[in-house]
């Protein structure tokens, strides 16, 4: 994507994000009632009415396009190859979410298959009731069941003998013991002796319906791992033109082009759309977005990355409203410690503290939100009761060049003609790697960063990172310094596990983080949760793994008279958290 994103932070261990529903339970997540006000046009009550600006009566019908700028490569969400942030978005209309949170950080579940929230109804081991609504379909008549509940099983789980060759986009199934069907139509869930989430709420529990896996040839999942594992590649090699569990169905699509949807009229959730049809279009770049809005060819939409150039475009046109606002993104540079310059603290901390933070933020995202703001925590946001300074005793992100030279001196680097040379006198030279196309702020970021390392004598050679790469290039650890963002929730119990645990993207390894992740795993107080969390958070701060810069301002672009769209920063999809409510203003109301 042209953000240069890596899929959901949390991934690995965390369900996708949800659509929103009816049910509301209180989280203390990454924080939002802090946040500062969106700027633009039209959007103006979102400042002080985050979850219900832009609201309005819809009239009956109308058919709305909206643009998309990630590029999906596969249609389901079970396996490594739909995990992506892309596939999440094209999914939404139709898939069958446990909860979302909205722009207060309160998480809402999916009133359309859920009769109640999950339900904890033991510690050791853990075991959660999900009540179900017996009217809940998978929009054919077929009710969704506990086999939809073992198929995600089976197709989570990581083992060969239940997923043969999978590679599962979460590892819930790895942590599962049974599965087992109650009365009142309810399904329980049994985790492994020992395994405990403070988050259990949250897990993703079903992706696809496993009667359609029978439908399409794969009658054997439940017994032949094989078998099994080409149900998952069916489902995200074909489109899902045969089932959904969301507000819509979709009658149409093309890979990586567009998917179009109607209104499913089984669907029982609280957001019903009133639209005729909804479809969700590719295009690459927020520039020709705003183009198409402003020709009346797309309806809106939120791109993840956008020169602030097209900010002037849009408030030149009445028929258009617009807002730029923080969002889930948080921008970082990170460190790959396998390098062998960079396996050495002292180079890092050096490196973190030359680049200038506050410079690179205002610099690169000022012009689009002036009131941006350096991150001082990975983890939570100003607004959040788990929030800590953890930059307030340190040089990372400082642009103190004086302080960096004295850490190398100290550390035994010379220099050569301002070239700086390691103890043994090799000269130090840098992979620097981010995504440019397409991106309006990597490029000014990245020129920065090359400024700042020489003011060092450290040369950067630049190798940008192609679109739809990054996963692959973090995987493979191609690279030496890498700027990006994560996508965040509220959700956050995973984040040691995720960001510094075994087998993390930068080669970070600590024992003291390592034992961190063991407790994660072992507790259910949220508290304790956000309090061991920030530890390891300060442990890779402190070793200067990486060096947090912003949360990154979003745009979301609609024509006028469409209502009820508002960006969300609690929710990896974003505008998309309500889009059963999306519709045209009735003007006759």
């Amino acid at each position: 994507m042209p953000q240069t994103q890596a899929p959901t932070r949390g991934a690995s261990t965390k369900s996708f994000a949800a659509v929103a529903a009816a049910l509301t339970l209180a989280v203390a997540g990454c924080g939002g009632g802090d946040e500062a006000g969106a700027t633009g046009v039209g959007f103006e009550d979102c400042i002080t009415e985050p979850t219900t600006c832009n609201s309005g009566e819809r009239a009956d019908g109308g058919d709305l396009v909206w643009a998309v700028d990630g590029k999906w490569e596969a249609w389901g969400q079970a396996d490594i190859y739909g995990s992506s942030l892309a596939t999440s978005i094209i999914n939404q209309p139709l898939r069958p979410t446990v909860f979302s949170f909205d722009q207060d950080g309160v998480i809402h579940y999916n009133d359309g298959i859920y009769a109640e929230a999950p339900e904890l109804l033991a510690e050791a081991p853990l075991t959660v009731a999900y009540h179900l609504k017996p009217e809940a379909t998978w929009g054919d008549g077929v009710a969704i069941g506990i086999d939809d509940f073992l198929w995600h099983w089976r197709a989570t789980s990581g083992d060969e003998a239940q997923c043969q060759g999978c590679t599962p986009a979460s590892s819930y199934g790895a942590s599962v013991a049974s599965i087992e069907e109650a009365e009142d139509n309810t399904v329980v869930v049994t985790y492994v002796d020992g395994y405990l989430d403070s988050e259990w709420y949250s897990a993703g529990v079903i992706t696809h319906p496993a009667h359609i896996a029978e439908a399409r040839g794969h009658a054997e999942w439940r017994t032949d791992p094989a078998v099994m594992a080409a149900s998952v590649a069916d489902f995200s090699e074909n489109p899902p033109l045969d089932y959904s569990a969301g507000p819509f169905k979709m009658t149409e699509g093309v890979l990586g082009e567009y998917a179009k949807y109607v209104p499913n009229p089984e669907w029982t959730g609280s957001q019903q759309s009133t639209l005729d049809s909804l479809t969700l279009k590719y295009i690459g770049s927020a520039d020709a977005m705003a183009t198409e809005l402003r020709q009346g060819t797309i309806d809106g939409a939120a791109p993840s990355s956008f020169d602030p150039e097209v900010l002037d475009q849009l408030a030149s046109d009445e028929n258009l409203k617009y807002s730029v606002a923080p969002q889930s993104g948080w921008s970082h540079i990170d460190a790959n410690l396998k390098n062998p310059f960079l396996s050495d603290e002292a180079l890092r901390q050096a490196v973190f503290t030359a680049i200038d933070a506050d410079d690179v933020n205002q610099r690169a995202y000022g012009a689009a939100y002036p009131d941006i703001e350096t991150m001082q925590n990975v983890l939570f946001r100003p607004g959040s009761e788990y929030w800590t300074d953890q930059l307030a005793d340190s040089a990372l992100g400082s642009g103190d060049i004086e302080a960096a030279r004295a850490i190398l001196e100290e550390a035994g680097y010379t220099w050569d003609d301002e070239q700086l040379l390691t103890p043994a006198g090799e000269p130090v030279t840098l992979r620097y790697r981010t995504g440019i196309e397409g991106n309006a702020f990597t490029p000014i970021i990245q020129d920065l960063v090359i400024t700042y390392l020489a003011e060092i004598g450290i040369e950067l050679q630049v190798d940008p990172i192609p679109n739809g790469e990054l996963s692959s290039v973090l995987d493979e650890g191609d690279w030496d310094l890498i700027q990006f963002s994560w996508i965040e929730t509220p959700l956050f119990a995973a984040s040691a596990a995720d960001y510094w645990g075994e087998g993390n993207h930068t080669g970070f390894q600590d024992d003291e983080v390592d034992a961190i992740v063991d407790e994660l795993a072992t507790t259910l107080d949220r508290d304790r949760a956000a309090e061991l969390n920030n530890q390891a958070a300060q442990i890779s701060l402190d070793e200067a793994v990486q060096l947090p810069l912003a949360w990154t301002p979003a745009l979301v672009m609609v024509d006028k008279d469409v209502v009820n769209v508002r960006d969300n920063w609690a929710t990896t999809m974003r505008v998309f958290s309500n889009v059963g409510e999306w519709g045209f203003l009735d003007e006759d109301a």
